[in-house]
């Protein structure tokens, strides 16, 4: 895998607003990720934190998959 899945994480904080402050965002390590991926509106950290687990799952698959399919499309057209 060109990048590595221990180079991205999630982070919990608290927004100070109203009853679900709490909210996660994807990070990566190496360099900013050019987009925000996030999701706010949780009533606990625990809650903010179990979903963004979640999320970083999905991703990473989805990240796999993609990269997956890059290589073998640079493959078919001849490529080696």
């Amino acid at each position: 895998m060109a990048t590595a899945p221990e180079d991205y994480y999630i982070v919990t904080f608290d927004t100070d607003r109203g009853p679900s402050p709490w909210a996660w965002e994807l990070r990566r390590r190496s360099r900013p990720m050019g987009v925000r991926i996030r999701s706010a509106g949780y009533q606990f950290q625990s809650a903010a934190e179990f979903a963004g687990r979640q999320a970083l799952e999905e991703f990473l698959k989805a990240l796999a998959a993609e990269e997956r399919r890059s290589r073998s499309v640079w493959r078919y057209r001849g490529n080696v």
